[in-house]
């Protein structure tokens, strides 16, 4: 065995080591945040193996994509300033106000990105035709943010998400189910159509926005990953 690969291999399981640290500091800082966040696993697992199956990924993995926004969601903006960002979005479009919605915290932006991916493919877009809306509006925006404002939609769109993913990157192949676990999460919190290398980086630590403390998102996801039973 050369003297690189066992640099390698001990520089791998630092990294692991100090992601593991790290996810657990996340943990540390938001005790009640993630005790809620896996009580809405164990409520809702039916949803999510439900709409993993048709994902192709396992529930736990598809839960601990959005569970880091999960554990966030009751710190976020009030429900005034979230009201008027819609109002400007219905009126304007993305480019005047691009805002999350709902406890995955899905952007307008990122579902028009899905629905314009899936409208490129011809045997996505036979799949899921009721995703498609028709050319923008603002009754096509009404529409959208109000698909938003349900669970059971947050939740199609969270299975078309990887739907895309895993046909968007359909020949990448992960060493394991965790580290494509972090290749999803930084897809879905750092944006899709960025390439492979970007998506495999680890990325800097910026979640959750508004905090002093900042991890990477991935981190948090592979602590939940981990921990929902």
């Amino acid at each position: 065995m050369s003297m690189d690969w066992i640099k390698f291999c001990f520089l791998s399981l630092f990294l692991l080591c100090q992601k593991t640290v790290l996810a657990q500091e996340y943990a540390e800082s938001y005790p009640e945040e993630c005790h809620g966040t896996l009580a809405f696993w164990t409520s809702h697992k039916t949803e999510f193996e439900e709409a993993a199956a048709r994902a192709g990924v396992s529930p736990r993995f598809m839960f601990a994509i959005v569970a880091p926004e999960i554990s966030q969601f009751a710190s976020l903006v009030d429900k005034a300033q979230t009201y008027a960002l819609k109002v400007l979005y219905v009126q304007q479009g993305k480019a005047y106000a691009n805002f999350s919605i709902g406890l995955f915290q899905m952007k307008p932006s990122f579902v028009e990105q899905l629905e314009a991916y899936v409208r490129a493919d011809k045997e996505l877009a036979g799949e899921y035709p009721d995703v498609l809306l028709p050319a923008d509006s603002k009754e096509v925006r009404i529409k959208r943010v109000e698909r938003l404002e349900t669970q059971d939609w947050q939740m199609a769109y969270l299975m078309l998400f990887c739907r895309v993913i895993s046909h968007r990157f359909g020949d990448v192949s992960f060493a394991t189910e965790e580290e494509k676990l972090r290749f999803y999460a930084n897809a879905y919190n750092r944006g899709f159509l960025l390439d492979e290398k970007q998506l495999r980086q680890a990325g800097g630590a910026y979640f959750p926005f508004f905090a002093i403390r900042k991890f990477r998102y991935a981190d948090v996801a592979l602590w939940f990953y981990r921990h929902a039973l």
